[in-house]
């Protein structure tokens, strides 16, 4: 992966591997297990119902977080990698703490479509930009609606998993687009090659950090 591409489209070049098995199946391990828990039930699965057992090869890479307001998410559970990206422990930190002040307002638009919609997923492209030390590190996230439980404050099932090498933290994201979704497919297909498709987020080139 070369630092200098920073654009959309390198974003997609370089995650188009994450449904065949490369570093963001974690993100499709997640998402099928939410599904057929969501599609045996007929309803959104809730925060008991889930079983770490259910996706365990992406534990390190998973968070709940529950909405604080329409549109702020606060981190309950995270997993190691969050901390290895963030150099903290991130339990109780809004989950924008790991976004780039320019794309929080993008991040918040799409959390309150999330807690006000039907109960579909959504998964963005990210990137933390190359500074010094430190390589572009390609991302992506994806937010799962839970049900509510007992009237408590609606939760997300959450997955964050990188391409490239984490160097210094803490490492921020700028969010590039969204990636279009298709439905999970069954087990029998789930090693067949699906191309993302991003929809990019307007808000220009990202642009190196300064050095200091």
């Amino acid at each position: 992966m070369v630092e200098s591409e920073t654009r959309p489209r390198a974003a997609v070049i370089a995650l188009s591997g994450y449904r065949t098995g490369g570093a963001l199946s974690a993100l499709d391990e997640v998402e099928t297990y939410w599904a057929r828990l969501r599609d045996d039930q007929g309803t959104l699965p809730s925060r008991a119902q889930l079983d770490p057992r259910g996706f365990s090869r992406a534990l390190s890479n998973c968070f709940v977080a529950e909405a604080m307001a329409p549109r702020h998410l606060r981190l309950r559970l995270t997993g190691q990698h969050m901390t290895d990206l963030m150099g903290m422990d991130m339990r109780g930190m809004p989950l924008s703490a790991m976004i780039l002040p320019e794309s929080r307002p993008v991040l918040e638009e799409k959390i309150e479509a999330l807690l006000a919609g039907d109960g579909a997923s959504v998964r963005l492209t990210l990137i933390s930009p190359r500074s010094y030390n430190r390589q572009a590190l390609f991302a992506g996230m994806i937010l799962l609606p839970l049900a509510r439980e007992n009237g408590s404050p609606t939760k997300i099932l959450g997955a964050l998993a990188t391409v490239g090498t984490v160097g210094w933290t803490p490492r921020r994201f700028q969010i590039l687009g969204e990636t279009a979704n298709p439905e999970p497919r069954p087990a029998q297909d789930e090693g067949e090659a699906r191309r993302p498709a991003l929809t990019v987020i307007q808000g220009g080139i990202v642009e190196p950090e300064p050095a200091f």
